[in-house]
């Protein structure tokens, strides 16, 4: 048995590799002859079919029919066996008109928090009545389940195809299976249609307490150009004492009074009116990137819902922004608005899941 193992693993690396090389030149002649696009229109070009198993057994019954009544020179089960051949060929052909000119399109993004589901919308448009429409993501069978229409009118139909969203971040579905066994299950016919879906997962939203007292201010007075660079704390206006929350920084921690003996406090700042507010990840109170990502999608939520200007600041790892010279990322400049709160939530999406936060 010992021998065996390293052929078995030589086998099994040989037999990956010759299914990935195959695949591959598989989605690459997929790629050419079905491109992606918003909106797809089956026909020869995009349709395929071929007999299901009970399609083969029904086969392999009607040639064995034939060569039985060839045999015996039998002219009835003869003319069975021809029954059910021109019966094989008329199913085949009702199965591809089943699908023939039926339109089908889908919006390509679709944007979700951590750990709730999504829907893709399918919209079908048909110039006659099909039946028996199935759909679900070729690659991402395990976080998506088949829908069904039983009967698809003429006119505009729709389908909702579900998604359990996957980790954070942004990630690219895929093509989606289009099937029928219609009329009687002897054939499958398919379509595997790229409408180039792409779901963005923002991170969950945490609740924060004390939420105002991970801003910083930014004095508006100065030069445009050095103003998204340089933060300061100092413009701030003391507000009141409150109970130090584990992970805050030291420098906020009441020492005067935690010499007193009045317990562990953090003091909190008021920012002054006209200061723009930054939303910085170096702040959150965690040491796991995480979590810091989910307290962050909980202000930029809140703080969107009002008229307030905010930016965003991540750490220097964050792939999508620039360094700057005091070590930190502006990755979304101040503003206010559904658009930048949405660019704010992808910001934090993209974050590079094997960053390590600075010391």
């Amino acid at each position: 048995m010992r021998l065996l193992n390293p052929f078995h693993h030589l086998f099994s690396r040989i037999k990956q590799s010759i299914n990935a090389f195959f695949k591959k030149r598989f989605n690459r002649w997929l790629s050419k002859r079905i491109p992606g696009s918003f909106q797809h229109k089956l026909s020869k070009r995009n349709i395929f079919i071929m007999p299901t198993r009970f399609g083969f057994a029904y086969l392999l019954f009607d040639v064995l029919l034939f060569l039985l009544g060839t045999n015996y020179q039998n002219n009835i089960i003869l003319l069975l066996s021809y029954l059910l051949a021109s019966l094989f060929i008329s199913v085949m052909m009702h199965s591809f008109y089943n699908f023939s000119q039926l339109v089908l399109s889908s919006p390509a993004k679709q944007f979700t928090f951590a750990k709730q589901p999504v829907h893709f919308p399918i919209n079908i448009t048909a110039k006659k009545t099909y039946f028996d429409i199935n759909a679900n993501f070729r690659e991402q069978s395990n976080l998506s389940t088949k829908v069904k229409l039983e009967q698809c009118d003429r006119g505009e139909s729709q389908l909702l195809l579900p998604m359990n969203p996957p980790a954070r971040g942004v990630h690219n579905l895929g093509r989606v299976n289009v099937f029928s066994e219609y009329p009687l299950g002897l054939f499958i016919t398919w379509a595997m249609l790229d409408f180039s879906h792409q779901l963005v997962v923002f991170p969950e939203p945490k609740k924060l307490q004390n939420s105002d007292s991970y801003l910083s201010g930014i004095d508006d007075s100065t030069d445009d150009q050095n103003a998204h660079q340089n933060t300061s704390v100092g413009i701030d206006d003391f507000a009141e004492l409150r109970s130090y929350i584990s992970g805050e920084s030291l420098g906020k921690i009441a020492w005067k009074q935690l010499a007193r003996g009045q317990g562990k406090l953090s003091k909190h700042y008021q920012n002054q009116q006209g200061g723009l507010l930054w939303l910085k990840l170096s702040e959150m109170p965690s040491s796991d990137l995480e979590t810091k990502l989910s307290f962050l999608c909980f202000l930029i939520l809140e703080y969107g819902k009002s008229d307030y200007d905010f930016g965003l600041l991540l750490d220097s790892h964050s792939q999508t922004a620039n360094t700057t010279t005091d070590g930190l990322v502006i990755t979304i400049e101040p503003s206010s608005g559904f658009k930048h709160q949405q660019n704010c939530l992808i910001a934090l999406a993209e974050v590079s899941n094997n960053a390590v936060e600075k010391s």
